[in-house]
């Protein structure tokens, strides 16, 4: 027992569990609020069963209510695929989970009304973590596919302002029914918290993924050129960096003659190794030679 515990990541417990917890407490429905743990912490670890299987590197998982997310310093730096996977491993598990309610179901020892009620949260945990809104899985699939299309810094900073907008909307929408609780505003909340925080920090998100790429820790799959003007900044070079590519940085005044060619990691190593922040395209090619 001691071994398997030794594998499993730390469980970390939101401040708003608690407060799910002490209005479980208070309004009766503690059996109600431990099957939504169960079935969430479930969830969570299908996740974290996927990352080790890719050798993720996790720190913890942190539970909050009708989900958790897992902290792991790997997203950003693996293949879209891999990551899609770990993702999809979360809801996958609700799929068992439905087996094991409906076996469950022939033992006449078993309440029918807790089992309808383990079914009814399961599919409602399922289908809210879909929703397309930042931290849920349905969040992080949206990345992943605006990922495909575009630079990764727009592509997680579009995945927030769309996750921000579906949540104003949602929050419009239900405070015109007037029969809201406060567990349900306690969520919302916590959600716009966590948008806000995560479009606060997506600089530092932005330069974690580059960090990544200057230690060569991410898979990368194909190679595509980057074309830009001799003063674009090198900040502004990072700005059209794509998942799964590697990039040489072309530049050119006139898109008909190149003026010259470098690798990213040039730029990479400028960056993080000679701390040069505000360098454009034209001196680093000179510094290059």
């Amino acid at each position: 027992m001691t071994n398997v515990l030794k594998h499993l990541p730390p469980v970390h417990l939101h401040p708003v569990f608690w407060a799910f917890t002490g209005i479980a407490i208070l309004t009766g429905t503690f059996v109600e609020w431990m099957v939504i743990f169960s079935i969430v912490l479930i969830h969570e670890l299908g996740h974290f069963v996927m990352a080790k299987h890719f050798k993720w590197r996790v720190n913890k998982i942190m539970l909050w209510v009708f989900g958790g997310v897992m902290d792991t310093d790997e997203h950003g730096g693996r293949p879209i695929k891999e990551e899609l996977l770990v993702v999809l491993a979360g809801p996958m598990q609700h799929i068992w989970m439905y087996g094991l309610i409906f076996f469950a179901s022939s033992f006449t020892s078993i309440p029918p009304s807790l089992l309808d009620l383990a079914f009814d949260y399961n599919t409602t945990i399922l289908i809210f973590n879909l929703l397309p809104i930042w931290p849920l899985d349905g969040g992080k699939m949206c990345l992943l596919w605006l990922s495909l299309l575009l630079p990764y810094r727009k592509a997680h900073s579009l995945t927030i302002v769309c996750s921000i907008i579906i949540c104003v909307s949602g929050v419009i929408l239900y405070f015109m029914n007037p029969s809201f609780t406060l567990s349900a505003v306690l969520l919302i909340s916590f959600i716009l918290w966590e948008n806000r925080l995560e479009w606060k920090q997506r600089y530092y998100v932005f330069l974690r993924f580059l960090m990544k790429r200057h230690k060569n820790n991410c898979k990368i799959g194909r190679i595509s050129p980057i074309i830009v003007k001799p003063e674009t900044t090198i900040i502004q070079i990072f700005s059209l960096f794509r998942r799964n590519y590697r990039h040489y940085i072309q530049i050119s005044s006139d898109p008909k003659e190149q003026q010259g060619t470098m690798d990213e990691q040039k730029c990479l190593d400028t960056f993080f190794m000679d701390k040069n922040y505000t360098i454009t395209a034209r001196e680093m090619l000179d510094q290059n030679g």
